[in-house]
């Protein structure tokens, strides 16, 4: 029997401005993710962290949703 691993979308590990065209921005994915949250929960870490869990379960495709939903410009 193989061994499951479960993995993260990779896209989250890719900068910005390599996925979007429309974005200059080099942060990694997750991290402009991060901000993206933080802010909207005034800052706090405890929110921010279980709203990011989902994300782990996500497709690149459903972060690539996400993304251009909510933090293009």
């Amino acid at each position: 029997m193989a061994d499951y691993k479960q993995t993260e979308p990779e896209v989250l590990n890719l900068r910005m401005n390599e996925v979007f065209d429309w974005s200059e921005d080099k942060d990694v994915i997750r991290d402009a993710i991060w901000d993206h949250i933080m802010e909207a929960n005034d800052r706090d870490t405890i929110k921010t962290e279980e709203a990011m869990k989902p994300m782990l379960d996500m497709t690149d495709a459903q972060i690539k949703d996400y993304v251009e939903k909510n933090l293009k410009k």
